[in-house]
């Protein structure tokens, strides 16, 4: 074996830390527990909703609502929304993974949805990912699936950072 090889069979020397959902580093996993935390203890819509934070990486979010039927219109379906509020959630949530800290908020400027399929009673995770972002503005994409995986909606939005 070469300097510095390491038999396979080895134990590492120093143990690999394992950091809350996607965080790459102990600053970041406080900042998304922060952001949790902000979203579960301080956002009575997420709560009227039943919205939360099932993941987090740098640029991305995974929201979840289990819709029941007062999440629905009068044909038993989802209201749109409702699927609306969770891409904008969601969207909203993985800008939130990359604002300086301090910066605490960041706001809906203009956001479009595509509903491609009704969606019933159940689990609907939305996912949101930041396409482009500056210091203050940023666009991100969201789907929005069911249980199954069938997607139900898609969305664009651009958002504005609140110093």
């Amino acid at each position: 074996m070469g300097k510095g090889a390491r038999d396979k069979n080895e134990a590492p020397s120093e143990p690999v830390k394992a950091y809350f959902w996607g965080a790459r580093n102990a600053e970041e996993e406080e900042w998304f527990k922060k952001i949790v935390e902000d979203r579960v203890k301080h956002s009575p819509f997420y709560e009227l909703l039943g919205m939360e934070v099932v993941g987090l990486d740098p640029g991305e979010a995974r929201l979840r609502i289990e819709a029941g039927s007062h999440h629905c219109d009068e044909k038993g379906t989802v209201h749109p929304g409702v699927i609306f509020a969770l891409a904008d959630a969601s969207s909203g949530v993985a800008m939130a993974t990359l604002i300086p800290r301090g910066s605490r908020r960041v706001v809906t400027v203009e956001m479009k949805a595509n509903f491609v399929a009704p969606a019933g009673q159940g689990k609907l995770t939305g996912t949101g990912k930041v396409l482009q972002e500056d210091v203050d503005i940023a666009v991100s994409e969201a789907e929005v699936r069911d249980d199954a995986g069938n997607l139900i909606a898609t969305s664009m939005a651009t958002f504005m950072v609140i110093r």
